[in-house]
């Protein structure tokens, strides 16, 4: 785990996971679903931390 990561709670990573594979999986309603529940507690860090875990998924993807 990151510096980064280390600062979003538990809870917020949580939600970061389920939004990375909701997208994994085309699941439009969960996506839809968790970012409206992470927006209600995400800081930049978070924020942060979902853009890199989406970039990370979509770099596996890749090879």
């Amino acid at each position: 785990m990151d510096n980064a990561s280390s600062r979003v709670p538990a809870a917020v990573r949580e939600m970061i996971s389920g939004i990375v594979t909701a997208v994994r999986d085309g699941d439009d309603a969960r996506i839809k679903a968790l970012l409206e529940r992470l927006s209600k507690v995400a800081d930049l860090a978070a924020l942060f931390l979902l853009r890199s875990c989406l970039n990370e998924d979509l770099r596996g993807r890749e090879d």
